[in-house]
């Protein structure tokens, strides 16, 4: 199986996925990608941290070549209703 690896670019810069997993293809690397940036902005919400901002997961081969960007964030809160997560999506 492939190895890919699933780099987190924030407002500062990137944080490196020195280990990275191994998946079948990149649609199933991708759809951990978008597990990933749920559970980031799930933290973030719960921490009352930013999540108006769009963060993305940046998916590489082993050899370091860019194959796929997952974008994600926190859609507005309503009310007294917490914010809705958006459902990731990429672009290609």
């Amino acid at each position: 199986m492939p190895r890919f690896f699933f780099h987190y670019r924030t407002d500062d810069g990137l944080i490196r996925d020195e280990a990275g997993s191994e998946h079948a293809d990149l649609e199933a690397a991708e759809h951990n990608a978008a597990e990933i940036g749920k559970a980031i902005m799930d933290k973030l919400a719960g921490e009352g941290g930013e999540t108006g901002m769009p963060r993305s997961i940046e998916i590489t081969d082993a050899e370091g070549h860019d194959l796929l960007y997952v974008v994600f964030w926190v859609g507005p809160r309503i009310g007294s209703v917490p914010g809705t997560p958006i459902t990731p999506a990429s672009v290609h």
